[in-house]
């Protein structure tokens, strides 16, 4: 089961990656607004069959039969890994962002219009390596999350 749920995270993942470069590339008016509004609804779709999947593979996990002790499963290596390069991408990103929006202000850029696409990349950016770093936190098993009692 860990296998699937495992699968299940890596395209949640992939899935809000997507999700989010549509989503940056449709606030700076690369894409027309029907391209991403489906974009969102197939990528939605995934997502939420993945949390489906993750969330259904938690509750057979707990069940247990009579007498046989459970066995930790060692985390998929990777997840950590994509959790610090999504956390990379993030500082890194939100940096340029944030120099954009600086000079905006300071009306280096007469045109409000890019602080305005700057501030919604940076919701954007902020709120999706987010559910990123939670979904990777979730299958390492952190301790973070998984407050044992």
């Amino acid at each position: 089961m860990k296998n699937i749920q495992n699968i299940a995270a890596f395209l949640f993942i992939g899935a809000v990656i997507i999700l989010t470069g549509i989503s940056i590339l449709g606030v700076w008016n690369f894409f027309t607004g029907d391209v991403i509004f489906k974009s969102m609804q197939t990528l939605g779709l995934l997502a939420v069959v993945s949390i489906v999947i993750m969330a259904a593979g938690k509750f057979m996990d707990r069940r247990t039969e009579a007498g046989v002790p459970e066995t930790p499963a060692l985390p998929d290596p990777s997840f950590k890994t994509i959790r610090q390069l999504i956390l990379i991408v993030l500082i890194v990103s939100l940096s340029f962002l944030a120099i954009l929006g600086v000079l905006t202000i300071w009306d280096v850029f007469a045109d409000k219009t890019v602080l305005y696409k700057t501030l919604g990349s940076v919701g954007i950016l902020a709120f999706s390596s987010f559910i990123i770093v939670l979904t990777c936190l979730d299958r390492e098993n952190s301790p973070f999350l998984h407050k044992k009692n």
